[in-house]
Formats: structure tokens, sequence, C-alpha cells
């Protein structure tokens, strides 16, 4: 995995710059001995610090005992937020001097972990407990702060070390989330090609083809799925090497784009509880529920790519139109969709036959997707959840609508769905 990420850096065919600052990545047995190791032969183990929380502290204990460094452990349901960023880098300042930090556990251990480790300039290194999501070896962080969901540059880990033993003893729900969060692979892709037609945004070629064969491999692998101990550990393996290739793909780019795009902003959304009661969904479990919704709603608006396209920035980020749906969180929104003013948002590139002039790659792109029932027949092989009543949300189609319609709001970034949700704004009226 790190050696194509390496071949990218030294021999990318697009012509953009690349880096890459994970090091060393092993996923196998004797992992963890090797851990230890890199930390001992790399840094002082004594001042070290290790975070996990309250489920995952049964596999750091025997790092903390080898290292002898010192640890700090959140709570089981701990969230990516303000609050648990300030109470460890609270923690940072009371330590003093920290010569590495050792994110042990699954998506939010780590989100919390680089995003402090970034604040105080200290490297990390990475030992994931779950095969869960695809951000261990990412350069950004997904935070929650203060209701809104935000994604902020951070620090990508020196090394990561994967032991199977421990990851492959997380609860099969972990697993299925983590395919959930490769199934939105589909739109994420769809959704950079369209901004690349038209409005020409820098697509890496090579970074394209690893997300794509690390989301062709999983798709292909749990077709293998027999249900018993050792292809379940054999496909667990398979998740954990597709989440790491995703994870390098956004670190080789910069920023998240090619693993993110409508269907995260839909799991965004519903992180932000601004329609909906907060659930106990994990994220790739909402990334996949909005992967199944997003499909269906981009080919049944097909049809915009045949017309003139009319955008009014100021009236798709009105006060008027978001305030009853976003509440105290509009201005945080408005600031997010127009950063400086008009013409900073991820539309202000695009003109009234940017559709229509490619309409003919466009229209390819859309038939190119699979349907919404292959991908919920692969996450159903796998125990995935597909309906918003799988992950505690309302099954109406009101919600749905309101999902599909507001959340491409969440980020300025350019997607599909964005453009349909601002025709509908601009225009008046809800598209399919």
């Amino acid at each position: 995995m790190l050696e194509k990420a390496k071949k990218i850096v030294s021999a990318c065919r697009c012509g953009c710059h690349h880096s890459i600052q994970t090091s060393v990545l092993e996923v196998g047995d004797g992992a963890t001995d090797h851990l230890i190791s890199y930390i001992k032969d790399s840094f002082d183990s004594g001042t070290a610090l290790l975070v996990c929380d309250s489920n995952t502290a049964k596999y750091a204990d025997r790092v903390i005992t080898s290292l002898g460094c010192r640890h700090f452990v959140l709570p089981g349901n701990a969230h990516a937020n303000e609050t648990e960023t300030a109470r460890l880098s609270a923690h940072m300042k009371e330590l003093g001097d920290i010569s590495v930090m050792i994110a042990c556990g699954s998506g939010s251990v780590h989100d919390i972990v680089r995003y402090c480790a970034h604040e105080r300039s200290v490297p990390f290194v990475s030992y994931p407990t779950a095969a869960s999501v695809d951000g261990f070896v990412s350069g950004v962080a997904a935070m929650t702060m203060y209701g809104q969901k935000l994604t902020y540059p951070s620090s990508s880990p020196v090394a990561l070390f994967a032991e199977p033993s421990v990851f492959c003893d997380a609860p099969p729900r972990l697993t299925a989330s983590g395919v959930g969060d490769m199934i939105g692979k589909f739109t994420s892709l769809f959704d950079w090609q369209v901004s690349n037609i038209i409005t020409g945004e820098a697509l890496c070629t090579d970074i394209f083809g690893m997300t794509k064969e690390a989301l062709d491999d999983i798709i292909a692998a749990s077709n293998l799925m027999r249900g018993d101990s050792g292809s379940t550990r054999d496909f667990t393996v398979l998740v954990m090497k597709g989440l790491l290739l995703s994870g390098l793909a956004m670190q080789l780019a910069g920023n998240s784009r090619p693993a993110s795009g409508s269907e995260h902003h839909m799991s965004h959304f519903w992180e932000m509880h601004v329609i909906n009661e907060p659930t106990d969904a994990l994220h790739g479990e909402k990334v996949g529920v909005g992967t199944c919704y997003m499909l269906p709603y981009i080919k049944a608006n097909a049809e915009i790519v045949d017309k003139e396209l009319i955008i009014d920035e100021c009236k798709t980020f009105d006060r008027r139109v978001l305030d009853p749906v976003f509440g105290a969180m509009t201005d945080g929104i408005i600031k997010e969709g127009l950063p400086g003013g008009k013409g900073t948002s991820a539309l202000a590139g695009l003109g009234r036959d940017s559709l229509l002039k490619n309409a003919e790659k466009l229209h390819a792109l859309i038939d190119s997707l699979p349907s919404a029932e292959s991908v919920r027949k692969v996450l159903g092989r796998v125990g995935g959840c597909t309906e918003l009543e799988d992950i505690a949300l309302p099954g109406d189609e009101r919600f749905a609508r309101e999902s599909l319609i507001y959340s491409p709001f969440v980020r300025n970034r350019l997607t599909f769905s964005k453009i349909i949700s601002s025709i509908s704004v601009t225009q008046g009226g809800l598209l399919k």
C-alpha cells in the first residue's frame, strides 16, 4: 500500500505535487510488537502519550506496560468535538514535553488525537482497533465543533501498525461500518469527476485509481463472505487495507476530495442534528445509508444536465432559506458556503452552459453509477445499514427529501447534489 503511494509521489502523471507523511504502514501479525519497537527506537518512550477510550483500553495495556508511557482514557462514547479536544489539550499542557502520541482506537479517537497533535506539532502513531473508517492515515480531522460538522487540516500519522488479532476482534458492526464508508466512494469519486468536467478542478488519475481500486477490492471480497471465522478474518483484513488505501489517497491529495462527497455531506448533516434527534449510528453506517439514498436521487435528476444553469449564490445562501433548517447554525453554514463573500462559494465558477456543454460526459458518468439496489445487496451481505430506519432516523419521504436538499450546504465543495439543491433554491420548488 505504502509503495503505491510513494510511487505516486515520485512519478505522478498529473503534474501536481503530492507528498506523504506516513513512513511506516504495517498490517499483519506481530504489528503490535513492531509498534513497541518503533516507538522505543524513534522516540523517548517515557514521554510518549497513548490515547484510548474505555472500550479500547484493553488493547492499550500491553503497549503502555511495554513502553512505560503515559496514557489518557476518553469515554467510550466520546465524539470528536470541542469538549473532548479541550480535555485532551488540557492534559497535554499539564504533561509538558510529549515526544509522540499514539492513537489506540477507531475513528473518534484518531480525529481527537490528530487534531490535538496538529495543534501542538507533536507526531502521532496510529494503532487502529477496528476496520471502521478510512481516516486512520488521512491528513484531515472530521470534527463536530459547537454543533457544526467541519473538516480541519490536521496531522497524518508518521506510522501505522494494525494487528489483525486486535481489529478483527472488534464487533462485526464496526467492520460493516467500514464497508459503508467505502461504499460512499461511488458517489465521492463521481462528484470529483463532475467538478473536474464542469469547473476544471484538478483530478489526479493516479489518486482516483488508488481509491477506486480499494473500493473494487472490497466489493469483490464481499462476494466471498461465507460467514465462517476464517473468511470473516480475511475479509476484515481486506477491509482494513482498503480503508488505508483510501486514507493514503486523501493524504496524497491534501484534502478529503477522493473519499468524501455528497454521501458524506448527508452523514454530516445528520450529525449536526438540525432535523433529527442524535442517534448512536456509526459514521460509516450513515455514509452507507446516505449513498443508498443519493444514488437514485442523482439518477432521477439527470435531466438537469440538458438545461441552462441559472444559479444565484446570494439566493442559494439566503438566510431566509437556510434558517428554518439550520437555526442557530445558519451563520456557520453561510460562512462555510461563502467564506469570503460573493464569488467564493463552490458554485461560483459555474456558467449558464456549464452542464449543457458537457451533457454527454455527465450523462455517461451518471449512467455508470451503480443502482441503489446493488449497493444495498453489498451492505446486506456484510450486515450493514441500508435504510434510514436502520440508523434510527425517520424513514418518511419528507425527512429523506430534506436531507437530500439541505445536506450539500454543510460543506463548501461542489457536488452534483449541490447543483440540484441550488437550482431548487434559486428557481423555486424541490426537484425529484
